[in-house]
């Protein structure tokens, strides 16, 4: 067996802000409209999956007493302090830069889902 890919599910109260936002901060674009969900696709085939969280109860993180840990994220090719500044520029909530096996940052969606980015195990 060879594994080509992922997906996620991801909780969310309104799922055409999701769409909207996933679009336009992550780059993903409509690949299915289900009446129960919403697959989204990028370019080089990641999956994700908004699914309703009509009570908003639900989260796709896990819960610390010293905090949330993200339970998927996206590793990037471009330059993470870009990304890191761009996306506190947007105001999009962001966690600390982080380097620990590679530089990494934690971001919230609207909805308040954990999501990391990450640039990946350093080359030198």
């Amino acid at each position: 067996m060879q594994l080509n890919t992922s997906y996620q599910y991801i909780p969310v109260t309104n799922l055409q802000q999701a769409l909207k936002w996933y679009s336009e901060h992550l780059g993903f674009k409509l690949a299915v409209e289900d009446p129960i969900c919403l697959e989204l696709r990028t370019e080089s085939g990641v999956r994700v999956f908004l699914i309703p969280n009509d009570e908003g109860k639900v989260t796709s993180h896990m819960n610390y007493a010293n905090g949330v840990q993200a339970t998927y994220g996206f590793t990037v090719a471009e330059d993470i302090h870009s990304l890191y500044q761009q996306f506190k520029d947007k105001g999009i909530k962001v966690g600390k830069l982080s380097d620990y096996q590679g530089l990494s940052f934690k971001f919230f969606d609207p909805d308040g889902n954990a999501i990391e980015l990450w640039g990946d195990y350093p080359t030198t």
